[in-house]
């Protein structure tokens, strides 16, 4: 669903067009003008109506938010600031490697020293994890300046890469049309050289000599199982049992992932035992019993969008 960046700071904000359209002195057909593009956001309201959404211009305006990966922007904040890794591991098997922004790196430790039976981060490479503290082994932080992650070997590192629209094109890259009104044809070929080789990529390495040809299926192949790495994320649920088994399904409608799991963001303990997952509706759904579950990692993006998806239904168009 496209929405402009106003409209979705605005539903972030949880401000109905009236709210918002009364606190700038404008009528709410007026505000709606701004929100639908078809009129511009006067210069002298702008800074005016980033206060009132307490937000930033440069979001009102759609720019892309700055990232500090390197810890040289004073001006970022700790949403934006990369710390460096969280390794979680269970006491079954397997583990998690979450590249974390400093603000999550507080909010765990927050967390950790509480009592909540759910502990939750999301990393920033798609991940909103639900991590059972009755399952966790240890937990170690790293941050950039510190190299060694923890004392396991960890497979799911995909890169920090923290913007919902990267993988919300990453979730339809094989059905883009339906991206063409909210993004522009720089932005979603953008991402796709990131995560796809094409053949034209690899003729050219062949050609160069970077890519021997006896090798050109192999490293094909190999690029194909990165790029379904990336798929996976955008669109798969995982979750870990106590018994160390792992589960993974597919599940499309980002307000059924929000409806379900913002029950465990807002109070865990009081969530029923039997987590329902709707994964095709009626015709095939899935309980996973709470007291079971090491951890459940679903796609961060899905989640957000599941988020604006129920603050428009419940907000409206008033």
């Amino acid at each position: 669903m496209a929405r402009s960046a106003l409209k979705r700071r605005r539903l972030m904000a949880g401000m109905t067009q009236t709210q918002v359209a009364d606190a700038m002195g404008v009528s709410q057909p007026n505000y709606q003008r701004w929100e639908a593009g078809t009129a511009s956001v006067p210069a002298a309201k702008l800074r005016k109506l980033a206060r009132v959404l307490e937000t930033s211009v440069d979001e009102i305006l759609g720019k892309p938010l700055a990232f500090d990966l390197f810890g040289t922007d004073e001006n970022a904040g700790d949403a934006r600031k990369y710390f460096g890794e969280v390794a979680i591991h269970f006491g079954t098997r397997g583990s998690l490697l979450l590249p974390i922004s400093e603000e999550v790196c507080s909010s765990l430790h927050r967390q950790l020293q509480g009592r909540s039976s759910f502990i939750i981060a999301e990393s920033l490479d798609n991940r909103k994890v639900f991590i059972r503290r009755a399952a966790i082994k240890d937990v170690y932080f790293s941050s950039e300046a510190y190299d060694t992650y923890g004392p396991e070997v960890y497979e799911d590192h995909l890169g920090v890469l923290p913007d919902d629209d990267f993988w919300r094109i990453v979730e339809h890259m094989d059905f883009l049309d339906c991206l063409e009104e909210e993004f522009e044809e720089s932005k979603i070929n953008e991402v796709l050289n990131k995560i796809v080789m094409t053949d034209e990529d690899l003729e050219r390495l062949v050609v160069s000599g970077k890519v021997a040809p006896e090798d050109r299926e192999k490293v094909k192949e190999k690029a194909a199982a990165e790029t379904q790495k990336f798929l996976d994320r955008a669109t798969s649920i995982i979750w870990q049992l106590s018994s160390g088994q792992l589960r993974c399904e597919y599940l499309n409608e980002s307000k059924l992932l929000y409806d379900t799991f913002s029950l465990i963001e807002i109070d865990p303990d009081d969530v029923d035992e039997l987590i329902y997952l709707p994964v095709e509706g009626y015709h095939r759904s899935i309980f996973i019993r709470k007291s079971e579950i090491d951890y459940v990692s679903i796609p961060a993006h899905k989640f957000n969008e599941g988020s604006l998806e129920s603050a428009e239904e419940e907000l409206g168009n008033s």
